[in-house]
């Protein structure tokens, strides 16, 4: 990866990256299990994942109207070390207090909450280090180091957490945080203020939403298409913990994130080594697709070697999705503005996820997980076979935009 070597400034976000993921891993394998074992249920499980959702809605609200106007550097340092400090103060507090299981729904918004904040901040801050020539490489090397995490993480994760427990695991997450905490500290980049920064804050959303109407190369059309996904996979990702509980344990829910990052990897090593991706809109579509397809195959047989193959075909396709559709808006939105459009895009990922996740638990308990990851599977191809037909989509090119 030559832009690791001719960039220190992005090698020293990237790795600080793989730190605060590798951590948050850890933490999700951690929470989420200890959940589904306390509760057997598919919708008090999910809880955890509504107020981390709640947390993304109105950290993103919060973080739309600033991240523009604010330096990017600072916002990711300043809100991993109150995360870090947030989960070494948890760990602690566990060892000698029995939590109740509201107290992790709120762990859960608060740490969400803040890495919405830091999340824009950080996708911003890519066109902010590398020229627009290099942005596919740079984001496709985002997804080279969430794919290690992703196998080497979840996997440790599972068996440190049946070996040791959550305490453990939180305080890995904290330890991990302040490292990357320093990395972006030691990293200097300019950041991108807006023009727009005398004007008051609340108009930010609206000139968020006229730049996603406004945009060239079908940005309003990848947000619809994505919130439709997005509201969909809630519902498969509220059922699947319920159903690896049924069909194997802790070292089997971290098993399938390894495999996940597996298939990210290939195909996130392929895009960060590729020069140019010259029908980036086509990449976008089809990864979208061939992740539609894991999920129908990892819910079409009750056993842990069949979701976890069909996990892996996800994962293929995640990176060609997340790469393109995160390239296509660095490419179409200036620079010092594109913060507010990542925010907002996340905030409309909350609204829609918090009722998938509510609906789909309630479906996973009721019905059955597999019968619910089945129609959500199905559902998404379909609709995506349709967008694929969309010619001006498919015909984003990269060096076009």
């Amino acid at each position: 990866m030559s832009l690791m070597k001719s960039n220190r400034t992005f090698f020293k976000l990237w790795l600080s990256q793989i730190f605060a993921s590798f951590g948050d891993s850890f933490y999700d394998v951690a929470i989420v299990w200890h959940l589904v074992e306390t509760t057997g249920s598919a919708l008090l499980a999910g809880g955890i994942a509504i107020s981390g959702t709640v947390g993304r809605l109105l950290g993103s609200s919060f973080i739309a109207q600033k991240v523009d106007l604010w330096c990017t550097r600072k916002l990711m340092f300043v809100t991993a070390i109150l995360r870090g400090f947030m989960l070494l103060i948890v760990a602690v507090l566990i060892g000698y207090v029995r939590l109740p299981i509201m107290v992790f729904y709120i762990i859960s918004f608060t740490t969400v909450f803040l890495n919405a904040c830091s999340s824009s901040a950080q996708r911003k801050s890519i066109s902010e280090v590398v020229e627009k020539e290099e942005l596919v490489n740079a984001n496709a090397s985002f997804g080279v180091s969430f794919s290690f995490v992703q196998i080497t993480s979840w996997a440790l994760g599972g068996v440190v957490v049946a070996t040791f427990g959550v305490i453990f695991a939180l305080l890995i997450n904290a330890g991990t945080t302040f490292l990357s905490a320093l990395l972006i500290w030691m990293a200097k980049w300019k950041s991108m203020i807006s023009e727009q920064k005398n004007k008051e804050s609340k108009i930010q959303i609206v000139e968020g939403i006229k730049l996603i109407h406004g945009a060239k190369n079908k940005v309003q059309l990848i947000v619809i298409v994505e919130m439709i996904c997005i509201f969909m996979m809630g519902f498969y990702w509220a059922a699947f913990p319920l159903l690896i509980d049924e069909i194997s344990n802790a070292v089997g829910y971290g098993l399938q994130g390894a495999a996940f990052g597996v298939g990210c990897l290939i195909t996130s090593v392929y895009l960060a080594r590729s020069k140019k991706i010259k029908k980036l809109g086509l990449a976008y579509v089809l990864g979208a697709i061939i992740y539609a397809v894991g999920a129908i195959v990892s819910a079409s047989i009750p056993h842990i070697a069949v979701f976890i193959f069909g996990v892996f075909i996800s994962g293929l396709g995640n990176s060609f999705w997340t790469t393109g559709r995160q390239t296509i808006f660095h490419l179409s939105i200036p620079t010092e503005e594109v913060g507010k459009v990542f925010a907002i895009f996340d905030l409309f990922t909350s609204l829609f996820l918090i009722p998938a996740w509510i609906l789909g638990g309630y479906l996973a308990d009721t019905f059955s997980p597999t019968l619910v990851m089945m129609i959500v599977g199905i559902s998404m191809f379909v609709i995506l076979m349709i967008v694929l037909q969309n010619k001006p989509l498919r015909s984003i090119e990269a060096a076009s935009v």
